[in-house]
């Protein structure tokens, strides 16, 4: 199924995002284009018979085949009310099999396969509503659809054979957020952040501003005009600027030039469009301020779910296996990905009436993974989650050579023990992906792990070195998951061969997961830095590892490949239990990584039918025997916690 609409110069996918086009009033449909069965022809219909033809359908009963489902699929509901049993999207199926660092358009995948371009003469029909067309350009309309639609049947046949049968559940949980939508906006809290957000933005360049003080040991001053035009030449200097994100641990994409490798910091480059959405406020900063943006991300994105809010209920668009990692992206203007237990973003999302929001969050399910894989169910860190250890006070506790505890809340040492504790947990989760010192102290001074403390570089070099003698399993020369990685997995990979780690299976450039989902790694190489290279350390300079992404070229080892294996294993295990969630007969509206927002319906068993979907969280693995998991959940008619 595939639908043609108006759209002129202004009114636009290229000026407006996927919900705002299709809810605004000048919305409106020429036809749409539908297979019927693999022995029929795809046939048109136009705007005038598509009411009486939707009503024929038993809805309930029936499948839709799409390329780009949440663009049709909310044509159907918001404009139809129609709603199928079953979404398939040919666009989720070629991002996964064919890698999302390519285009995955229709025209791009028809070409991929050899399938001639399209026919749909689109600039017959700009700026024409279809009782405009004269009938011949109406037929060129229709006839252009049906064959995008029989191409789209093609190409399900084709990536069919090789997808893997459970992600098929993925993909229609995924495209129901977006065209069954039931949250709604706060529009009163929204303003508000903004205007908030509008008092904060100065405050931040003035820290930046100390920041880069820091940094270059320029003499420290008042943040006055003269400080703004040293902040501009900082910014606006690619070395420089990639001097102040080195600092604060960012790792930083290249891109071919026109004769060596230059730094991917254009507006339109997508590693810079990454860093608006850093969980680190300093890297925010600095990319916003580079940019010269002239409102921030949190400004941007309570302005878009503020308008979408006064135009129905949210629609939570997240692209099916966005990053390489099989973790979905957020997309269409509004990362619903991003809203973080602190965000104020988050409370202004509500249930709709007669129901309860319940987020149930993994907990720590990437290291619980990392130690798994590296060590086995009888690792050291795996048996104090399956003793219901807290694990990260012992490393603390080592550290600072006192007793760490998590406090209570009338604990007189609770804001020290929290500070404290935070580092631990910090050195718990970031640690295990081989975060260097200069990372490590950047984010326990934006406190993404607890209270914001800062401690000087050499103490975090301290923490650092601490966490690798203290887990052999994971940092162990040639014998941890790190070297097995970098001097194992990553040749293997390069080269094609096929071999198996544990769960995992290497074969043809990808990681194969036990449900069949793969990781791609088509463009990893060997690469050999040219002598004026930029953004080469002096051991890389007889050669490293390298991966083509949509940001541009990124360096491999064998920590990140760790990074990438656990992103991944901990994103099928929370999608394989939000599969089991659906068949008990509740829906999941959000999927930031390890959590799942779902709705209950506020009928008094609402906390029974939490803790039953918490189980199937915590629901052993059965291709990861002896992996203790955990989970968390709570109940409210905002999105709080």
């Amino acid at each position: 199924m595939i639908f043609e609409s108006f759209f002129s110069g202004d009114y636009t996918l290229k000026k407006l995002s996927t919900e705002a086009y299709i809810r605004d009033p000048r919305f409106e449909a020429h036809g749409c284009a539908v297979k019927m069965s693999p022995d029929l022809p795809a046939r048109w219909w136009s705007r005038d018979e598509l009411p009486e033809f939707f009503a024929e359908i038993d809805w309930s009963d029936a499948a839709i085949i799409c390329h780009h489902a949440q663009f049709d699929g909310l044509i159907l509901s918001h404009h139809y009310n129609v709603h199928p049993k079953f979404w398939f999207c040919t666009l989720s199926m070629a991002r996964l099999l064919l890698g999302n660092h390519i285009s995955v358009s229709l025209d791009s995948v028809r070409k991929q396969f050899n399938l001639p371009a399209k026919i749909t003469p689109y600039n017959l029909f700009k700026g024409k509503r279809w009782h405009e067309l004269d009938r011949v350009t109406q037929g060129q309309v229709g006839e252009g659809a049906c064959d995008e639609v029989e191409s789209i049947w093609k190409l399900f046949n084709i990536l069919g054979k090789d997808f893997p049968r459970e992600e098929f559940e993925v993909v229609d949980n995924t495209v129901k957020m977006f065209t069954e939508p039931v949250l709604r906006g706060d529009v009163e809290l929204l303003s508000k952040i903004w205007m908030d957000e509008e008092k904060n933005k100065n405050s931040r360049m003035a820290k930046l501003w100390k920041r880069i003080c820091e940094i270059q040991n320029i003499p420290a001053r008042d943040f006055d005009e003269k400080a703004k035009e040293l902040v501009e030449a900082n910014l606006q200097s690619a070395g420089r600027f990639a001097q102040l994100l080195r600092a604060e641990g960012a790792e930083i994409a290249m891109k071919d030039g026109k004769n060596k490798q230059i730094y991917a910091f254009a507006k339109v480059d997508q590693f810079m469009r990454d860093l608006l959405e850093s969980e680190n406020e300093r890297i925010r900063t600095l990319a916003e301020a580079r940019l010269g943006v002239k409102s921030t991300i949190m400004q941007t994105r309570a302005e878009t779910l503020g308008w979408m809010a006064r135009r129905g209920p949210l629609a939570v668009y997240l692209n099916y296996a966005g990053a390489g990692t099989l973790r979905p992206s957020g997309g269409d203007g509004s990362n619903f990905l991003n809203l973080k237990r602190s965000s104020p973003i988050r409370p202004a999302l509500k249930a709709p009436e007669g129901y309860l929001l319940g987020p149930i969050d993994a907990s720590q399910i990437e290291c619980r993974v990392l130690h798994y894989l590296a060590g086995g169910p009888d690792e050291p860190v795996i048996q104090k989650f399956r003793n219901n250890e807290d694990p990260y006070v012992d490393i603390a506790t080592q550290y600072y050579n006192e007793p760490i505890y998590k406090p209570k809340a009338n604990d007189p040492r609770k804001t020290e023990m929290e500070s404290k504790r935070g580092l631990g947990k910090q050195a718990r989760l970031m640690c295990g992906y081989g975060s260097g010192p200069p990372k490590f102290r950047s984010s326990a001074k934006n406190g993404l792990y607890g209270p914001p403390i800062d401690i000087p570089l050499e103490e975090a070099m301290r923490f650092v070195w601490l966490y690798r003698e203290q887990n052999p399993s994971v940092c162990g020369h040639q014998t941890g998951y790190w070297s097995i990685c970098n001097f194992r997995m990553l040749p293997v990979l390069a080269a094609g061969r096929t071999e198996q780690f544990g769960p995992l299976t290497i074969k043809d450039h990808r990681i194969y997961l036990p449900n069949g989902a793969m990781m791609i790694y088509d463009t990893l190489e060997w690469h050999i830095p040219a002598p004026d290279e930029e953004n080469v350390r002096e051991f890389e300079r007889d050669g490293f590892w390298r991966l083509k992404t949509r940001s541009g070229w990124k360096k491999m080892w064998g920590a990140k490949l760790t990074q990438h294996i656990c992103e991944a294993v901990s994103r099928v295990i929370v999608s394989q239990a939000m599969i089991r969630i659906k068949h008990m007969g509740f829906r999941t509206l959000n999927w930031p990584y390890d959590e799942l927002l779902l709705l209950f319906p506020n009928d008094g068993r609402a906390e029974e039918n939490m803790e039953r979907c918490r189980q199937e969280m915590i629901r052993e693995v059965p291709w990861l025997p002896g992996l203790p998991l955990d989970a968390e959940g709570s109940l409210g008619e905002r999105y709080s916690k």
